[in-house]
């Protein structure tokens, strides 16, 4: 049997059937999207490789066409349902807020992701673990846009542009293996996926906490104080009535007489 996605995402589903989060979800890809059309585009500009550059311009465009595609899409929803504006400023939905802002941004590029910054390996590292997320997160909205036909021919559209990213930064790392710098592009994918874990174990400790601590103090009623509050009660003695051990002296000045 077929791994279905939305077993494992069923709350992607509850989503898309709300067309105030299914706007902001898309708004916000947008902008993540156009987000990193710009980063990959002054990469493009900065890289001496003909091969790479052409690719990173590619990348670019798609990038900029995923920003356009989610934002009709969201225009399109809002014309659909007006009622979304109302209250737009109170309830603002980000889907980078999901994640750690001090890491990655919602598409899973680093923040401080320009190449002048990290370097030609490791930035094409960091755009293939990015992308490999991002064709399994776009995978996920195919299944889960099964009954918004619109809304999943654009995931569908997207995904067949996430797998050629996927396939183009793999090559690059192919390559410069095989020019004997597969220790850097070791390090370089292990650095970009740490960074990924760590800011996914920062945001499970985040949406954790509350609930481990309501978890913690149930543990600790049942194992530790009600425990001890039964053993006190059992060695607490029983108020019982007792004959008194002296007659009261009115008692002794009668039984004189």
């Amino acid at each position: 049997m077929s791994w279905n996605p939305l077993s494992a995402r069923p709350r992607w589903r509850e989503l898309w059937s709300d067309p105030e989060r299914a706007i902001r979800t898309l708004e916000s890809f947008s902008q993540t999207e156009a987000d990193g059309a710009r980063d990959i585009r002054a990469a493009a500009e900065r890289t001496a490789d003909p091969w790479l550059k052409e690719h990173f311009l590619r990348h670019a465009a798609d990038e900029q066409k995923h920003a356009d595609l989610f934002r009709r899409r969201a225009r399109e929803l809002r014309q659909a349902h007006p009622e979304v504006t109302l209250g737009e400023q109170e309830k603002r939905f980000d889907l980078a807020q999901s994640r750690s802002q001090n890491d990655v941004n919602a598409h899973g590029f680093l923040l401080a992701g320009l190449m002048d910054d990290l370097g030609e390996v490791p930035y094409v590292a960091m755009l293939h673990v990015a992308e490999q997320k991002a064709e399994a997160l776009f995978r996920t909205q195919v299944a889960a846009t099964a009954d918004d036909p619109e809304t999943r021919a654009i995931f569908e559209e997207i995904l067949k542009d996430e797998l050629y990213h996927v396939s183009y930064t793999k090559t690059a790392l192919d390559q410069w293996k095989k020019a004997g710098r597969g220790r850097e592009v070791t390090d370089a994918l292990q650095n970009a996926r740490g960074k990924r874990f760590l800011s996914a174990w920062k945001r499970f400790g985040i949406r954790a906490a509350g609930n481990f601590g309501r978890l913690l103090l149930i543990v600790c009623y049942w194992t530790v104080l009600l425990p001890f509050a039964l053993i006190a009660r059992l060695g607490k003695p029983r108020a019982e009535w007792k004959a008194p051990l002296f007659t009261a002296p009115e008692k002794r000045l009668e039984s004189q007489y």
